[in-house]
């Protein structure tokens, strides 16, 4: 009874992100990855891949340091008086300016210059378009959702005027790496909204089912985010190539890296070994269970000997393998090996 009581913080994290992906299958940061992708591809066929997406809440006096001044900042209008923002960095403008122009992006930095209302118009169609399709998609996907209603508005100077005409107490910043013109040109697109509301089914359940135990230490630590990094391979050289390195440059790893990488935690600790691959268009991970082991990671194979070891017949049996993609939104999974590696710390915490 004991041993099915402990959790460790990366299964519970894991056990956390799963229910919360199989309660709603969308998600700000996803309709806006998709809205984004999807609209730049039909207006003005555009690749964009989107990499990664940053949720960040900004209280109303953080947001000109949260955006800065860089790139071109737009002031969007929503419904009953609700305002946002959006800003394209440099090489985001650029990209959409070329492929409107040239009809495809080009390779390179782009350069600095001084920008302008033409620019801000060049944008309109994409910044409504995505925005559009983001009130569509958060509609149809999470029941009682309010659309914001969010439109392009007009052309602001910097952040601290910007900052001066909203009004809200709390916004959402989600911040937006692609790729642009498959793999040509990368850039960043943050989107400044209201604080969403979840609906008012969903907050009062999760008021009154976590009452208990809101504001203990325990809550606040298994809930707490962990960050895991998944590594291809190691490679060294000498400090002067270091410094030598340039944006662009290739560098030489084993074939075997893709399938033989490892998923490391606080302190480089192993988790377990994992393959690199994608999901839903997200840059992924699969975890690997005990099976493959053996010889490409004797230390993890050896701890897992010490647990079944010490736990005898109670020891769990091992679970399918699962997916870790880069979104915490997304579905995932915790195999036994990395499991076990938890009891085991905690079973010699215990013996000590």
């Amino acid at each position: 009874m004991a041993r099915e009581q402990r959790n460790s913080v990366i299964h519970r994290m894991a056990q956390v992100a799963r229910e919360d992906f199989d309660a709603r299958a969308m998600s700000a940061s996803k309709a806006l990855r998709l809205a984004l992708s999807r609209v730049a591809e039909r207006l003005f066929s555009l690749a964009v891949t989107v990499s990664t997406v940053e949720q960040v809440s900004l209280a109303q006096p953080a947001i000109r340091d949260g955006l800065g001044d860089d790139g071109l900042l737009l002031l969007l209008d929503g419904d009953d008086g609700q305002r946002g923002a959006l800003q394209l960095d440099r090489q985001f403008l650029a990209s959409l300016i070329e492929v409107q122009t040239m009809g495809e992006v080009r390779s390179g930095e782009a350069p600095s210059r001084i920008l302008t209302r033409t620019d801000a118009a060049i944008a309109a169609p994409l910044v409504d378009g995505m925005l559009q399709l983001f009130d569509e998609q958060m509609s149809e996907g999470i029941p009682g959702y309010v659309p914001l209603g969010m439109r392009f508005g007009d052309m602001i100077e910097d952040a601290r005027t910007l900052a001066l005409t909203l009004d809200k107490p709390d916004y959402d910043l989600f911040r937006i790496t692609a790729d642009l013109g498959i793999g040509a040109r990368t850039g960043v697109l943050n989107v400044l909204l209201p604080r969403l509301q979840p609906p008012a089914g969903k907050e009062t359940a999760a008021s009154s089912g976590g009452a208990d135990s809101a504001g203990t230490l325990e809550n606040s630590a298994l809930n707490a985010p962990v960050m895991l990094d998944a590594v291809m391979a190691r490679v060294s050289m000498p400090l002067d190539r270091i410094c030598a390195l340039v944006r662009g440059q290739t560098l030489t790893l084993p074939r075997e890296a893709i399938s033989d990488s490892q998923l490391l935690g606080a302190g480089n600790h192993l988790v377990a070994p994992v393959k690199l691959g994608q999901v839903n268009g997200w840059r992924a991970v699969r975890l690997l269970g005990p099976e493959v082991l053996s010889g490409a990671n004797p230390a993890l194979k050896n701890m897992e000997k010490s647990v079944r070891h010490t736990e005898g017949d109670e020891a769990d049996p091992p679970t399918p393998s699962g997916m870790i993609a880069e979104s915490p939104k997304d579905a995932t999974s915790l195999p036994s090996a990395g499991r076990q590696i938890e009891e085991q710390a905690a079973h010699s915490q215990h013996s000590a």
